[in-house]
């Protein structure tokens, strides 16, 4: 009989594809009105349906042949031209087009990182916990995962120095080093400039490519994160990258990469996608270069601040004796932490009272390091609807402690 689990590659295998086991990420409810506290995407009722219909129409019905074909190379010339100035603010270092290609999303971004630096066996350090979708890429491409904690400054600089010195002894090179510095997935946190400046300088002086999640950087509640590491460091041995998925819209498929001009080329040499759709790279880039853009992200910034603040105020009140978590400065995540009792049966109880969030072991590679912590994303939701969340979570762990 004609077995199709027996053709996955070993690659395929690492990410769980013929395996019989489902998934933990949505558990199923009969509430109902649920809540969805799972997807960290923009708010759907706050989406500008009309300003890139308008601008989609505009890049296709001009004429130009080039809005319609293939893509190759580093993608639209005007869009990177506007990328290296709106990307300024960021990084306080000046760059030229050049040192940018997009890619489909940030997950285009990791694709092309490790088809171009990864090779089998290397050594990837990586947070824990992290974005699995990340972390997913790297095994495929066959990379050794090893993660390393988290404090109140981010990523542990005395593990990522540990895990180099066990690599070096076992003949390992340490190739990369992933992090998402500002308002980070799924903990919150954002990293210290102390904590950036010694990452960068050390990883500088080991060879280590560092990979810069930046996809939340610019939706900061109040006040902007620290200096990039790309800043840090001048654009040596780091490469930053962002997506358009978290300001604009998921479904653009559009993200960017940045650093020196050697290594861009690297990944455009390795990139077989052909690129990706020209007319949604013109309609971005104008309606960042109208001024629509920073509009619309200053409303998303109010937005969600709010978002959060109604998301933690009604955790505060109501779980109070239950939990405790960290009001984030931006980004989308809340990871509250049960005080008392196991985190994967509170996921359950939630569920039985319309609240759908996954547990926080679905974040790490090595489970032993979570800690009872669940992901909470506040921004698909109203505050009406996060001011809920309290006193339904506190059904569900009285449901369970008691």
């Amino acid at each position: 009989m004609f077995d199709i689990n027996s053709m996955v590659s070993e690659g395929a295998k690492l990410l769980g594809v013929g395996a019989e086991e489902g998934s933990d990420w949505e558990i199923p409810t009969n509430h109902s009105d649920p809540i969805d506290l799972v997807v960290g995407m923009p708010s759907p009722s706050h989406m500008p349906f009309a300003s890139m219909s308008r601008l989609i129409s505009e890049s296709i019905e001009s004429g130009d042949p080039a809005v319609m074909e293939y893509e190759y190379g580093r993608g639209n010339p005007v869009l990177r031209g506007i990328l290296k100035d709106e990307q300024y603010g960021f990084t306080d270092f000046p760059s030229n087009e050049d040192q940018f290609i997009l890619f489909n999303g940030s997950s285009g971004c990791m694709e092309s990182f490790c088809a171009t630096f990864v090779d089998h066996g290397d050594v990837v350090i990586v947070e824990g916990p992290s974005f699995p979708g990340t972390v997913e890429t790297i095994l495929k491409y066959r990379g050794e995962i090893k993660e390393v904690s988290i404090d109140s400054e981010g990523a542990s600089i005395d593990r990522i120095q540990s895990i180099v010195l066990e690599s070096e002894k076992r003949g390992k090179r340490v190739k990369g080093l992933y992090v998402i510095p500002d308002f980070h997935n799924p903990v919150g946190v954002t990293m210290s400039l102390e904590r950036r400046r010694e990452i960068a300088t050390f990883c500088l002086t080991k060879d280590i490519l560092i990979v810069e999640d930046s996809t939340y950087s610019g939706l900061y509640f109040t006040s902007p994160p620290p200096p990039s590491l790309y800043s840090i460091n001048h654009g040596l041995g780091v490469l930053r990258m962002g997506t358009f998925s978290k300001t604009i819209a998921t479904g653009l498929r559009l993200g960017w990469m940045q650093g020196e001009e050697s290594a861009i080329d690297a990944m455009r040499k390795t990139r077989a996608d052909m690129g990706n759709a020209p007319f949604i790279q013109s309609a971005v880039a104008e309606f960042i270069r109208s001024g629509e853009f920073e509009n619309h992200v200053r409303q998303m910034r109010l937005l969600y601040g709010d978002q959060c603040s109604a998301l933690s105020d009604s955790l505060e009140e109501y779980c109070g004796d239950y939990l405790e978590f960290e009001r984030s400065g931006g980004g989308f995540f809340l990871w509250p932490r049960a005080l008392e009792g196991d985190s994967m049966p509170l996921t359950r109880a939630a569920a039985e009272e319309g609240l759908i969030f996954p547990d926080g072991s679905l974040f790490y590679q090595d489970t032993s390091m979570h800690n009872n912590n669940v992901r909470m994303a506040f921004s698909g939701n109203s505050a009406e609807k996060l001011a809920e969340v309290g006193p339904r979570l506190r059904a569900a762990f009285e449901r369970v402690l008691d």
